[in-house]
């Protein structure tokens, strides 16, 4: 998978975002849900992209299963990538807006209808850069893994039959450590997408369990 790929395999970008507003307070849609601490990150590594390198305009929702700690949610969320402009938008169980992300260039901007975030919403697009951008390039690749370092990470890549089936993140200085790893179920390639991903990050401590309702391109 090349570092830029088509705006199609952004298709759970709003799960991650959606994980890690749950992991603050999603739940407090109810008001007598407690409130999660702040990440145990004082600075959480990546780079943005512009939404319009990436080519085709979308809308996807999705259900969503996450676990951080001893908690487990699911919810529904949505994504849409029009232009230069990527909207991520969570939805609390009564399917009203929980917070509302939107990504116009490099600029970003992040309305809450339920709480703050405990870390700047810039550190959810850094993982969906790393889930659906920050790819070897050359896709498709040759059977087997692939490994290249960049931006301070080590990228390791397994594919089979001309897909995508996981890719595995390690910072080179250990900060923070552990692996963020992604697996494809069924494999991902461009203009195929797996019906489920899993998510798990090392460096945050949250699992993500992505299951694509819908997609309609615009």
């Amino acid at each position: 998978m090349s570092a830029r790929q088509p705006a199609g395999l952004l298709r759970g970008a709003v799960a991650i975002a959606a994980l890690l507003f749950l992991a603050a307070q999603l739940s407090t849609s109810c008001a007598t849900a407690p409130r999660a601490g702040p990440l145990p990150l004082p600075d959480y590594p990546g780079t943005l992209t512009r939404p319009s390198e990436h080519p085709g305009d979308f809308l996807l929702r999705q259900h969503l299963t996450a676990h951080f700690g001893e908690r487990v949610e699911s919810f529904d969320a949505v994504l849409q990538k029009r232009g230069d402009v990527l909207t991520l938008v969570g939805l609390t169980p009564f399917g009203t807006r929980a917070f509302l992300l939107e990504q116009t260039g490099l600029e970003v901007k992040f309305t809450s209808y339920v709480g703050e975030l405990p870390f700047p919403p810039r550190f959810i697009l850094f993982d969906v850069e790393r889930v659906y951008f920050d790819g070897i390039a050359g896709a498709p690749l040759d059977d087997g893994e692939h490994v290249e370092q960049r931006s301070g990470e080590r990228i390791v890549e397994s594919w089979n039959g001309g897909r995508l089936a996981a890719r595995r993140f390690t910072r080179i200085a250990n900060d923070p450590p552990g692996v963020m790893s992604i697996v494809y179920a069924g494999g991902m390639a461009s203009g195929a997408f797996p019906a489920q991903i899993e998510i798990d990050n090392g460096w945050v401590g949250y699992k993500l369990s992505i299951a694509t309702l819908s997609e309609q391109r615009l």
